[in-house]
């Protein structure tokens, strides 16, 4: 308190200016400009960085690394548009939210600077009868029609009789994705 007095007394210049760096400081995805691209498949890496289990509903967490050098912004979902198993690409059912084992966020705006870090969990189910495969490459674009990477990923999955596999998957969100 006694320091807002201090800065109310200075001026409105100096509120201006130590709110302004405040919000820089914290990260805040609105702090950032609004004109930076849309990070594209060419400015990331991707891999598994951890991965989760409970209740036959397994998860594994894909964290993109921006290799370029520039910042740029991701936005809501990961597009999933394809995985793979020793035998080969798999017919898929990717829903948005809804992964058991990861934390839930809402799709949010998030600035990668020049190698920093953002990841996404992608979820599947066991409890079908078998066949379980396990998923060892997911392929996704950050935007719903842009280029594609991809990464190695170990997840184990079960379908319907005759359906697709059905994955879901999280928001993109900041930091490294990890169960610890």
């Amino acid at each position: 308190m006694e320091i807002t007095s201090r800065l109310w007394r200075a001026g409105s210049t100096s509120v201006v200016v130590a709110l302004c760096a405040v919000v820089a400081l914290s990260g805040s995805a609105d702090a950032a400009p609004r004109n930076l691209p849309a990070c594209s498949a060419a400015d990331l890496s991707a891999k598994a960085t951890g991965e989760g289990a409970g209740m036959s509903q397994p998860a594994v967490y894909i964290t993109v690394t921006n290799t370029s050098g520039k910042s740029c912004t991701l936005n809501g979902y990961p597009t999933i548009t394809r995985a793979v198993t020793k035998n080969g690409k798999q017919s898929i059912a990717v829903s948005k939210g809804g992964v058991m084992n990861a934390p839930q966020s809402k799709p949010k705006r998030i600035v990668l600077a020049p190698r920093g870090h953002a990841w996404f969990a992608l979820g599947a189910a066991t409890a079908y009868d078998p066949p379980i495969v396990t998923f060892v490459r997911v392929r996704f674009a950050t935007t719903s029609s842009g280029p594609t990477t991809s990464a190695k990923i170990s997840l184990e999955a079960s379908a319907p009789s005759g359906k697709a596999f059905p994955l879901g998957v999280t928001p993109f969100m900041p930091g490294v994705g990890t169960t610890q």
